[in-house]
């Protein structure tokens, strides 16, 4: 029995029980992170993707009505109501996070509209009316840009979480295996030097 809590045997057990917590600690420390990378990913897509696109989708429904008005002036609704209304969408669209692209594209949208107003501010001449709705179809074709850039940045943090989640799920697998591997080896190792030690003492 002397053999089974021998000094040797405890240091033994106690490097294994220390190993199995610094797997453990590893792999919580794995988790949180492969969770912050979700979490923020789950977060972006709504804050800076979603929300987005629903104001990108109101600003281009803002310029049809002003194409509109431009084609029917007996329409209820004012230009400058709809410059305003826009201006506010473009405030909005603002506080979200930009990608380098996005930012470049609504640096252009915000000069062109601005163009726009100056332009419906100096004249009704027809000549100036065919100008305004070339501005309104650029301006669109920003809009239709930045669109297609909220849908390609959500894939890719919707593809960024899952990987993140695979990950995990593959961590999660070599944890146990490792653990099962450590497990045999401490027994292996507390019994052959048990063994050993029993055979000394017969002999």
């Amino acid at each position: 029995m002397s053999a089974k809590t021998s000094p040797s045997n405890r240091i033994d057990i106690g490097l294994a029980l220390f190993v199995v917590f610094l797997l453990v600690f590893a792999t919580n420390r794995l988790d949180k992170r492969h969770f912050n990378t979700v979490q923020d990913s789950l977060t972006t897509v709504y804050n800076d993707r979603v929300v987005a696109q629903d104001y990108v989708y109101k600003m281009s429904n803002v310029m049809s009505k002003k194409h509109l008005k431009i084609l029917d002036a007996s329409l209820s609704y004012s230009q400058s109501n709809l410059n305003e209304e826009f201006i506010d969408l473009m405030d909005k669209f603002s506080t979200t996070k930009f990608t380098s692209k996005e930012s470049l594209t609504f640096e252009d949208l915000k000069k062109k509209f601005n163009a726009l107003m100056q332009l419906e501010s100096k004249s009704t001449a027809l000549i100036d009316k065919d100008r305004q709705v070339q501005f309104i179809d650029a301006i669109k074709t920003d809009l239709n840009n930045l669109s297609l850039i909220q849908v390609s940045e959500s894939k890719y943090k919707v593809g960024l979480a899952q990987r993140s989640l695979d990950t995990k799920d593959l961590m999660s697998t070599l944890e146990i295996v490792f653990l099962v591997i450590i497990g045999f080896t401490v027994q292996f190792a507390l019994f052959y030097r048990v063994k050993k030690s029993m055979t000394r003492e017969n002999n």
